[in-house]
């Protein structure tokens, strides 16, 4: 064999070899790294599209609702028109009352059908539920009970919109026994003290 069959047979096992070569390990971690970057910003982009996608639906739907809503409430507008037409015309007492009355009740309904309800004032005092602006002694009614409604409160769900403004009982009694026995201590040390006065003076 000569020199250079030799060096051509040897020369595809140095390719080989130089193959076989560990790679660097800095660069293998800069590759990951920069495939991971990519995938974040890939993923990234992916959750602003989706949020933007969100908030598109969210704003239509919420839009259709409310001309939904509009929609249903339009036959109310309506009834008010009519019946401060027929009261300019008529000077009917009675029948404004009346109109009134059966545009309330028309009004009520559309909203108890979106979710809405009146929160019962008729018992105790719920913090969640109703707002105390007065509270008032009295004996003859339990700690907490609602005496007086100012204003009706209304509820969407669990959750109150407007929390029912009342007036609230005070129970006088309970407050009246620990005053008694602060009253009756100060006065056992009153006692107490003119005694050792008048012990003083003998």
């Amino acid at each position: 064999m000569t020199d250079e069959e030799a060096k051509e047979a040897s020369a595809p096992l140095e390719g080989e070899a130089k193959k076989a070569e560990p790679a660097d390990p800095l660069a293998l971690k800069d590759k990951q790294i920069a495939e991971l970057t990519d995938d974040l910003k890939r993923l990234q982009a992916e959750f602003d599209n989706f949020k933007k996608r969100m908030e598109k639906e969210w704003s239509e739907r919420s839009k259709l609702a409310t001309q939904r809503l509009m929609t249903e409430l339009l036959p109310v507008l309506d009834s008010f028109d009519k019946a401060l037409e027929d009261a300019r015309r008529n000077c009917d007492d009675a029948g404004l009352k009346a109109g009134l009355e059966e545009i309330h009740k028309q009004l009520l309904n559309i909203l108890r059908r979106e979710g809405l309800r009146e929160i019962n004032a008729d018992g105790r005092f719920d913090p969640f539920m109703h707002e105390a602006l007065m509270r008032e002694e009295r004996e003859d009614v339990e700690e907490g009970k609602i005496l007086e409604v100012f204003q009706k409160g209304y509820a969407l769900g669990p959750k109150a919109l407007r929390p029912t403004k009342v007036k609230v009982a005070k129970n006088k009694a309970l407050e009246a026994a620990p005053g008694q026995s602060q009253d009756h201590a100060h006065d056992e040390k009153t006692d107490q003290r003119s005694e050792k006065n008048e012990d003083n003076t003998q």
